[in-house]
């Protein structure tokens, strides 16, 4: 695999579409039963964000050349998505995993694993001392993934609450672990 790293702006039309039909495929169903809800407008702006950093996975390229091949890059087949920025409890410098996302073939063959331990790597490369990031609760495998690695419920992260009539639960966590 290649793995390339690209601020928003440096993204090209297909790598973006790319990357938005990854979440699409993989998280739209997450988004739509949680209290986040599926925006494509707000989720497209939220990916353009100047600040975003994009590590970009695509198949090695080929040792041959075809005629017909056009140099064209191989397709993003996965990604994640960051942003330096403050936040925790109290809000402290950190580097936030917004997204990561595999196209099915990719899973559970270390690359997830090989994408987090680069966007860890980043953020001791830059000073900052933790890397966090949110998780649907549904989303079980990734919890357990990111536990995995090391990662706990941040002191942040919201707790259900109690109104008069019921218990409004939290459907996500955020993260954090320290590097």
């Amino acid at each position: 695999f290649d793995i390339s790293l690209k601020s928003a702006s440096e993204l090209t039309e297909q790598e973006f579409d790319a990357c938005f039909d990854l979440i699409k495929t993989t998280s739209q169903h997450d988004y739509e039963t949680s209290s986040f809800g599926w925006h494509v407008k707000r989720k497209k702006r939220e990916m353009r964000e100047s600040e975003m950093r994009y590590l970009l996975v695509r198949q090695g390229k080929r040792d041959c050349i075809d005629d017909d091949d056009k140099g064209d890059d191989p397709a993003v087949e996965a990604f994640l998505s960051f942003m330096l920025t403050h936040d925790s409890s109290p809000p402290i410098p950190v580097l936030y995993i917004y997204e990561i996302h595999l196209a099915s073939g990719l899973r559970s063959c270390g690359l997830g694993t090989q994408l987090m331990t680069a966007a860890e790597h980043i953020a001791s490369k830059v000073g900052v001392q933790m890397v966090m990031l949110t998780c649907f609760l549904s989303n079980v495998k990734a919890k357990s993934f990111y536990e995995r690695r090391g990662y706990v419920k941040d002191v942040c992260s919201p707790e259900d609450r109690k109104t008069r009539e019921r218990v409004v639960e939290v459907d996500y966590v955020i993260m954090s672990k320290a590097v």
